[in-house]
């Protein structure tokens, strides 16, 4: 398993809490959990050079 740390701004926020109290879901986890699923992301290290990073 792995955590994700997420820091949501105001309507963000906003948009999970709705999203959890329509889909009457208990934690803002469970409503991100569930939001995940209908987007595509793309993960890119931000603080290391690429040929380091894909070096095997």
């Amino acid at each position: 398993m792995t955590k994700l740390q997420i820091d949501l701004d105001e309507t963000e926020n906003k948009i999970v809490e709705i999203y959890k109290l329509a889909n009457n879901l208990k934690t803002k986890q469970e409503a991100i959990k569930k939001m995940v699923r209908y987007f595509k992301a793309e993960v890119k290290p931000t603080h290391l050079k690429e040929r380091d990073y894909f070096e095997v």
